[in-house]
């Protein structure tokens, strides 16, 4: 196997969260031997992403003062920007999201020496459940949050986190 270089790696690294590498790249990755550098590359991509996420919250806040003083005008320019600004927060933070995900699974992978592929598809299978858990939990948070009524589709949904299958008594009339 040729080297590669700390930023080849980091890029590797944050293609595989995104699910957009070769079976002979992912071979790489999971090579015993760069189960620390995977871990450390993981961590730097979680500490870039916090540092954009604080630099988003920084310029928000500077254009909310700053479109305040600007009366009417002001107030639609905030508005706009606001909701850019909480758009790119939420793809960086959905994206960290996986990081942190592949960071427990490379993390677990260090920690018990896992190295057949049933153990690591066993970590993937997890990490997808519980991933799919937060999100009908962060579905659910964000209709409270937004005062959004629930649909007969999202009441099914959330049943689901109970193990309850609701789907079938789903038709147009009652949506």
């Amino acid at each position: 196997m040729s080297y590669i270089t700390d930023d080849e790696f980091a890029r590797l690294v944050s293609e595989d969260v995104k699910n957009k590498i070769s079976s002979r790249q992912r071979q790489t990755l999971l090579a015993s031997e760069n189960w620390s550098r995977w871990q450390r590359a993981l961590v730097l991509l979680i500490q870039n992403l916090d540092n954009q996420i604080s630099d988003i919250e920084a310029d928000q806040e500077s254009d909310a003062r700053r479109f305040g003083s600007m009366g009417e005008d002001g107030v639609i320019l905030a508005q706009e920007a606001d909701y850019a600004y909480r758009s790119r927060k939420m793809k960086i933070e959905r994206f960290k999201f996986h990081v942190n995900r592949r960071l427990d699974d490379v993390t677990q992978m260090i920690e018990t020496g896992a190295s057949d592929h049933v153990q690591r598809d066993a970590l993937t299978l997890n990490s997808d459940a519980n991933f799919y858990r937060k999100a009908i939990a962060k579905h659910r948070s964000l209709l409270d949050e937004y005062d959004l009524e629930a649909t007969e589709i999202d009441r099914a949904l959330w049943r689901a986190l109970d193990n309850e299958w609701a789907f079938e008594g789903i038709n147009e009339s009652n949506l």
